[in-house]
């Protein structure tokens, strides 16, 4: 999941940086899903509309509303199915292009509602994310979902007897005729003169019209013919002309742009008590139920027709409706996985959400829950272990406490800080924005054409000193609906226009499905607990399979702080990308213009859809790549909708934070080119920007600036090309594309030799390759920086990392474990010029089929920079070791033999004799005695029989024992009789979990090393433990990462054991380790235990020390960033991307 942290040895390390793999046998089928994704428990996401009589106007916002002139054209009678504005309650608005009223609220600058002809009209969006039909110009439905209430042709003079509002103000009732297809342009001046503004009329005899370039809809934008512009004039009537029909607008692409990943119900403020799921329930027109077929359509229906009555806006009492229809224990509730039906489960984890949008301010009577925001709240006890904190319990502070009572905002609060469901465990995710951990509600709440009196958060630096009163004006109320956001830990906007209305409401469910996501790895920039430290974070979100990258500073802690970037959010524009490719035989520029550039096998693989039927859409298909919105469905297109932003998922590929890196070249032979010059190379780099790099599923690895989270620049593998057309499939289902592991490493190379620093990248299980790119100046990375691209008929796919050696025969080399499904289906090892990726040297292990060789571990026997021995593991549970050491790359060879055959060093078997994959790295250490010591877990986590194998999986310390001259032999005995077993001794079942380890010691005169079988105590069940992540080497101690496979949807795809066990035994050790109490401190009030256990499946640990402890830091799926806290025994070294050789 991401990049090994590497530390030191028993004596001293070899320090080995690789990447976590998740390979899997050749003769299984890879899943192209992560494993950990269990059955998810949906979260509810309510959704209240604000249905009262304001909504019906065609005006925005309130105070431009004159003597009730609330319309722009005269009205169909009950055109939205409930009571009218009558009498003196219905006035429209003049056309008179001399009455400045008629022109000021004609004009988009004014009336943010009316038409603007710089934006581009859609229809609404149906449940399956396509657009209903353009409106007909000559005869645009004044209700798109009831046409019987009749239309409109725009297209023809119009004649109508209505009150209509004057420029002084008053009001005339005649018969007027008026060309309906007209709009004002502001030009500057008083807006309340008509020569401030230019009438414009969409007639047939004007052929083109001004617009601005976001009119995609017209050819030669921005000017647009006259089919053009009615058409989108037509449009804006009849989708977009009122209050209600914008809010559809928006509401309906937002929701039509979201996953099946959540459960939704609709309500609407005015909703009285009616019966939902057999209870009485306010607010409520629907219960929650799975957001997929019927139940989708169902509430696309209930928006779209929901009747708009001329009434009030009681948002107090909506609120408090919601929050007591997710207090309901019976289980065809809310929590229940099926509600409305009798039977259901009900998960303790689910997260409820409710988004209340309104355009106006709260004036329902309510009372009984007092100023709650300024009492304090329930002690509640967190039941996640290893939690931090234990407890929780709300205090009054700003910006949540005021001194008002039965506002909106104390409404939030109490059911925020209110346990909904008391006889559930207080196991619901938490993140950075809330902390609860029990069951609450969260409201994101929507303001439409309103604006509050704050600017600041109460509280905050140059922010006001409280809320002001509700009572006291009609924009505090908004302050309040702001303030019931902030209470309960959601969001608010307030809009004053359509397209920031619908941008608004989108990014609101972006964010709540954001805070349902998967972590998947993370990283820093410092191996030190210091002023500068950030932690980065990657997340996916499974609903639509978009990703995020995020920033966080390191607290004195080693806990979060604040969020200082999200990568995804800031993606230059499509236009301005720069994403390279390689063709097959130079680098090249992504971008349509080169499309015939490209080669013919990848020309024609862009030109087909998912079907395989030539569509001629390959540039197309690259602008959408390159992140171009223009072609999806929601805008017209036929292209997958990506609503929460175009970075694709970020799953199994690492995190690898690049700046000035020292390899100790300098210390290379003294006749070696580049040795005398390394030194002031590497200083030079401490001045280069500092990028993290990554692999996601959108086809791509990308580059992004460390500081800012600006992508500097984006790669495209060419063997992920056959894939590409899938992702724009808007039936997509998730597939690997760029899914493995980088590596970073300097060498001095090139036609005019000089240092340079060089990535290798994999592609996991998203095709079979190994690139290279040259990224000595990330920040001016060009096509040329594109080295190659190595394929092999034996290369299969790669997880883990390809490595970068100086060799003894002079060359530079990557070096490359040929991974699984290769085409003999072997393992073999690869050795690849690293400046022209030729191949210097292939290297077959033996025979054995269904097999792959995974990740290389480098060593360098002599001190001399220069790399002798490769030690790597494969699927059938062999620990290979390769020796390099003669110049003569003839001689390359596997290390030990019997006869003419090669033999492993060691193979990993259990007590039933089977063979135990190795897919984790190996970890290299110096023995106390001599030769080497194999550090490395077994078992395999790609396939989907792997989520319930409960084949025995171990923990090995194997000792490569060498003889004065070097010479070695293997480990011959596959029964394990010549390794010491240690084994789990003791286990807790309920929070914090712990465990402890036998402590036997190991005679070396004997044994060759030591193991731990992964078996619960006290019987030895078997649970389907393993251990797929690098173990890391910690002065003297060995720290291994376990996981546990679960279906239980709240354990987040499994759980998870940080091991820490005496390197030279495995057995525990006599100290306390782990800081069990949480105080800070290593001292004999900590428990001596060997494992911490927690929900989730932990990634790779980052390690940061911080004087007489070391953090622990990794990602767990549960969407968390995990701390666990060990002794340091010594400062560890400078965190730097490399091994040392």
């Amino acid at each position: 999941m991401k990049t090994g942290h590497v530390i030191s040895a028993i004596r001293r390390a070899i320090l080995l940086l690789v990447l976590m793999p998740l390979p899997v046998q050749a003769a299984l089928s890879l899943s192209d899903v992560p494993l950990f994704l269990t059955t998810a428990v949906d979260p509810n996401i309510i959704f209240t509309l604000d249905d009262s009589g304001s909504m019906q106007f065609e005006i925005m916002p309130d105070g431009l509303i004159v003597a009730n002139a609330r319309f722009v054209y005269p009205r169909a009678s009950s055109v939205y199915g409930g009571s009218d504005y009558t009498g003196t309650n219905y006035r429209v608005v003049d056309f008179n292009p001399s009455n400045w009223r008629a022109a000021s609220l004609r004009s988009s600058h004014i009336n943010k509602i009316y038409y603007d002809p710089t934006v581009r009209y859609l229809p609404w969006s149906k449940a399956d994310g396509s657009l209903m039909g353009n409106a007909n110009p000559s005869c645009a439905p004044h209700n798109p979902f009831d046409t019987a209430k009749g239309c409109r042709n725009l297209t023809v003079n119009d004649t109508q007897s209505v009150a209509w509002l004057e420029s002084d103000g008053t009001v005339k009732t005649e018969s007027r005729t008026f060309y309906p297809a007209v709009y004002f342009l502001y030009n500057g001046g008083p807006i309340n003169s008509a020569s401030s503004y230019t009438r414009i009329q969409i007639r047939s005899s004007t052929s083109s019209y001004t617009s601005g370039p976001g009119r995609t809809d017209c050819a030669a934008a921005p000017s647009c013919t006259y089919d053009e512009e009615i058409q989108n004039f037509a449009n804006w009537y009849t989708y977009y002309r009122s209050r209600i029909l914008l809010a559809r607008a928006g509401v309906g692409r937002a929701f039509a742009a979201q996953g099946s990943n959540m459960r939704v119900a609709f309500g609407a403020i005015n909703q009285g008590s009616s019966t939902i799921d057999g209870k009485s329930t306010s607010t409520l027109i629907t219960g929650v139920r799975s957001f997929s077929g019927t139940d989708r359509v169902n509430f696309f229906d209930k928006l779209y027709q929901h009747t708009i009555p001329a009434q009030g806006t009681p948002l107090r009492t909506a609120m408090d409706g919601v929050g007591k229809y997710l207090m309901r224990n019976d289980d065809k509730g809310p929590w229940s996985d099926m509600p409305g039906q009798n039977g259901g489960v009900q998960p303790i984890c689910r997260q409820n959400y409710h988004i209340l949008m309104t355009d106006g301010y709260w004036s329902d009577s309510f009372s009984g829950l007092g100023n709650t925001d300024n009492a304090d709240g329930d002690k509640h006890t967190n039941h996640f272990p290893n939690a931090t904190p234990a407890t929780y319990q709300y205090k009054p502070v700003l910006p949540y406490s005021d001194k008002y009572s039965n506002t909106l905002a104390d409404v939030a609060m109490h059911y925020w800080k209110t346990d909904l469901r008391t006889d559930l465990a207080n196991k619901v995710p938490t993140n950075a924005r809330d902390p609860a951990f029990w069951q609450h509600m969260v409201n994101f709440t929507v303001g439409l054409g309103v604006e509050g009196t704050l600017t600041g958060l109460p509280g905050s630096s140059g922010g006001p000193s409280g809320w002001p009163d509700p009572t006291g004006s009609e924009p505090a109320k908004i302050d309040d609906l702001w303030h019931a956001a902030v209470n309960s830990r959601g969001e608010f906007f307030s809009a004053q226009d359509p397209a920031t209305f619908a941008s608004g409401l989108s990014n609101a469910l972006t964010n709540i499905t954001a805070r349902v996501s998967s972590a998947a790895a993370v990283t820093t920039n410092t191996s030190r607990l210091n002023t500068g430290a950030q932690i980065y974070q990657a997340k996916f979100n499974s609903a639509d399979w978009s990703g995020q990258l995020l920033a966080f500073n390191l607290e004195s802690d080693a806990s979060l702080g604040e969020l200082q970037w999200e990568a995804s959010s800031q993606l230059p524009e499509h236009t301005d990308r720069s994403i390279f490719t390689h063709n097959g035989t130079s680098g090249l520029a992504f971008t349509a213009a080169n499309f015939s550039s490209l080669s013919t096998a990848q020309q024609a693989a862009l030109d087909k859809n998912i079907s395989g039927v030539d569509d001629g859409q390959g540039m197309a298909r690259i602008g959408w790549l390159r992140g171009d919105k223009s072609g999806e469905i929601s805008q017209g297109g036929s292209f997958r909708n990506r609503n929460n932003g175009v970075l694709g998922d970020i799953v199994n590929s690492d995190l690898l934070y690049i700046k000035s890196l020292d390899f100790s070249y300098d210390s290379l032979p003294a006749a070696t080119p580049g040795q005398a010059s390394y030194h002031s190379y590497r200083q030079s780099n401490n001045s280069r920007t500092p990028v993290v790099y990554t692999g996601a599923n959108d086809g791509m690895l990308h580059a992004f600036n460390a500081e800012t989270g600006v992508e500097l620049f984006a790669y495209v593998p060419a063997a992920v090309y056959s894939g590409l057309n899938r992702l724009t499939a808007s039936s997509y289902t998730h597939r690997y594309f760029v899914d493995g592991n980088a590596y970073v490493g300097d060498a001095y190379m090139g036609a005019t030799p000089a240092w340079k620093t060089v990535l290798l990248g994999t592609l996991g299980g998203g095709g079979k390759s190994v690139f290279a790119l040259d990224i000595t100046d990330p920040v001016n990375f060009s096509e040329s920086d594109v080295l190659w691209e190595f394929t092999d008929a034996d290369l299969g796919y790669v997880h883990g990392q390809a490595k970068i050696a100086r060799l003894n025969d002079g060359s530079w080399a990557a070096i490359i474990g040929n991974g699984y499904n290769g085409n003999s289906d072997r393992a073999w090892l690869f050795i690849v010029d690293l400046q022209t990726g030729a191949l210097i040297k292939k290297i077959p292990t033996n025979a054995s089929t269904s097999n792959g060789l995974f990740t290389p571990a480098l060593v360098d026997n002599n001190g001399d920079k220069i790399i002798d021995v490769v030690y790597a593991g494969d699927l059938r549970g062999n620990v290979w070791k390769f020796d390099l050491s003669q110049s003569d790359s003839t001689q390359w060879d596997v290390a030990y033999k019997s006869g003419s055959a090669s033999v492993p060093l060691f193979t990993a078997r259990n007590a039933s004799n089977q063979a135990q994959p190795i897919t984790s790295p190996l970890e290299v250490g110096y023995h106390k005695q001599g030769g080497y010591m194999i550090f490395f877990g077994t078992g395999q986590f790609v396939a989907e029989s792997d989520k319930t194998d409960k084949k025995v999986q171990s923990l090995y310390g194997s000792w490569d024992k060498l003889d004065s001259t070097g010479k070695g032999t293997p480990i011959a005995e596959t029964n394990r009789s010549v390794l010491q077993q240690q084994t789990i001794t003791a286990e807790t079942v309920i929070p914090p979990f712990e465990r402890t380890v036998s402590d036997h010691s190991v005679d070396w005169s004997t044994k060759r090393g030591w193991y731990i079988d992964l078996l619960q105590p006290p019987e030895g069940t078997q649970q389907g433990e393993r251990s797929v992540i690098m173990p890391m080497l910690n002065f003297g101690r060995i720290i291994f990462t376990t996981l546990i496979p679960s279906i239980d949807p709240c354990e987040a795809g499994g759980r998870n054991w940080l091991m820490l066990l005496d390197a030279e035994t495995g057995g525990m050790m006599p100290k306390p380790q782990f800081d069990t109490n949480g105080d800070g401190k290593l001292n004999s009030t900590d428990r001596v235990i060997a494992a911490v256990g927690s929900d989730g499946i932990r990634s790779e640990s980052v390690a940061i020390s911080a004087g007489s402890l070391t953090h622990l830091i990794a990602a767990t799926t549960t969407g968390a960033v995990e701390k666990v806290t060990i002794s340091n025994g010594a400062p560890p070294p400078r965190r730097s991307w490399k091994q040392l050789q």
